[in-house]
């Protein structure tokens, strides 16, 4: 996969990317209660492709998440719905016809 990374960074629930994307790597800020983040792919009602649950923390601590290989292929678009998290930064990489191979 040869193509440009991106960044993105939420602190409320919305759509991160419109069209084909890749999610490749997550950072997110935790919260003093424990949370989730959602990836659905097609808007808040459309196809859950990962939930991650997030412990209870101080506002500082911090974490990454990378994804394998080529990342999640999101068809239509990536959007997250964000719980007791303060912060994520999502990376990603948009998808043309030149770059897709999924």
């Amino acid at each position: 996969m040869n193509s440009d990374v991106g960044a993105k960074t939420l602190t409320s629930t919305g759509t991160i990317q419109s069209g084909r994307t890749r999610l490749l790597s997550i950072y997110y800020v935790g919260h003093a209660s424990a949370g989730t983040l959602t990836f659905k792919d097609g808007g808040a009602s459309g196809t859950q492709k990962l939930v991650i649950t997030t412990p209870a923390s101080s506002a500082a601590d911090q974490y990454q998440v990378d994804i394998p290989l080529d990342g999640i292929l999101f068809k239509t678009d990536m959007h997250l719905t964000i719980s007791n998290v303060t912060s994520v930064t999502v990376f990603v990489t948009p998808i043309t016809a030149d770059t897709d191979n999924g």
